[in-house]
């Protein structure tokens, strides 16, 4: 039987959008405007009062909310499910939320010094990093007055608005960083021809991204790490997939009866360490459906870590590498 019952994915991967870092699709126009604060010198101003109107300005920000921010903040909080956007762009937060995918992403390394404020966040400890800014990309928007009383708030989507370079050039603009935005998304489309030539793919090739969860499985649509698959590197979605791109579904659940109908030539396989999914992994694969799949007879089931189905540059750059890792491997 097929479910379409969703989840959100990065922190929404307690719920799983780790399951997707991306997602619904707004209307992008002017969300990213800014606009600065005219700086008219009254002639009884007073130097202080200069000073201030020049370390601050104002965004308009996703919300449509004006808010007036430092020109140079130092000390950043950033609530959200995609802390990889900033780091991607040379900016490391004071805080960030931490609790749910701090284990969960790829690049655990870049994330010492940043202190975890909890999911959901906790103001005491948000407090404790004195912020200048605080930057909210959560589902969750009832926490949005709760930091703009701590903090100037600034709302640049709800977890996974908009696609990767959307969210990322956004913040290249708030944070004066387009050039920094522009040599990363250069690197990466290097890299990703790179990669394409080495998988040699032959014209239509298929592919399906299968995410054991738990005791749960679900086959991804056109997020996640299909993005990489069918936006960058060449792979076609399988017949059953292309349904749910075409529908706008980011992913769905099945149940193991249905699971050939979804499979393309290869087949990628999303997982995680928990016993639960563990169980659920080995209880797939020694049935005899599972080794009916020509994929899996075949040889073309390439085995992921979870974490590689959040869709921040960090990751989808260290992505590439595993794909060509494993592909290289098989020649």
């Amino acid at each position: 039987m097929l479910s379409t019952k969703k989840i959100f994915l990065p922190l929404t991967l307690l719920i799983l959008t780790l399951i997707l870092a991306a997602c619904g699709q707004s209307d992008n126009t002017n969300n990213a405007a800014s606009s600065t604060a005219a700086a008219t010198e009254s002639p009884a101003a007073s130097p202080a009062a200069t000073e201030a109107a020049a370390t601050t300005r104002l965004y308009t920000d996703y919300k449509k909310r004006e808010v007036e921010i430092p020109t140079d903040p130092q000390h950043i909080v950033y609530v959200g499910s995609n802390p990889g956007d900033l780091l991607a762009l040379g900016i490391k937060p004071a805080g960030a939320s931490l609790s749910v995918i701090g284990t969960q992403v790829a690049y655990p390394d870049l994330l010492e010094g940043i202190e975890d404020i909890g999911y959901p966040f906790s103001p005491e400890k948000i407090l404790a990093l004195s912020p200048d800014l605080i930057i909210f990309d959560d589902w969750d928007e009832t926490g949005i007055e709760a930091l703009s009383q701590i903090a100037p708030t600034v709302v640049v989507g709800l977890d996974g608005t908009f696609p990767t370079e959307e969210r990322v050039r956004q913040l290249a603009d708030l944070f004066g960083r387009t050039e920094a935005a522009d040599r990363w998304f250069n690197d990466y489309q290097a890299k990703v021809a790179s990669v394409k030539k080495q998988l040699n793919l032959t014209e239509g090739d298929t592919a399906t991204s299968l995410l054991v969860l738990g005791s749960e499985l679900y086959i991804m649509g056109g997020k996640g790490l299909n993005e990489t698959l069918y936006g960058q590197l060449g792979f076609k979605p399988a017949e059953g997939v292309q349904k749910l791109v075409d529908a706008g579904e980011r992913f769905v659940t099945i149940s193991d009866e249905v699971l050939p109908q979804y499979i393309g030539k290869h087949m990628f396989l999303l997982t995680d360490t928990s016993s639960k999914t563990a169980a659920r992994q080995s209880a797939l694969m020694d049935s005899g459906l599972w080794k009916a799949i020509p994929a899996v007879k075949e040889g073309r089931v390439y085995t992921f870590d979870s974490k590689y189905n959040f869709d921040d540059p960090i990751t989808l750059d260290r992505l590439l590498d595993e794909i060509a890792g494993i592909f290289k491997g098989k020649q």
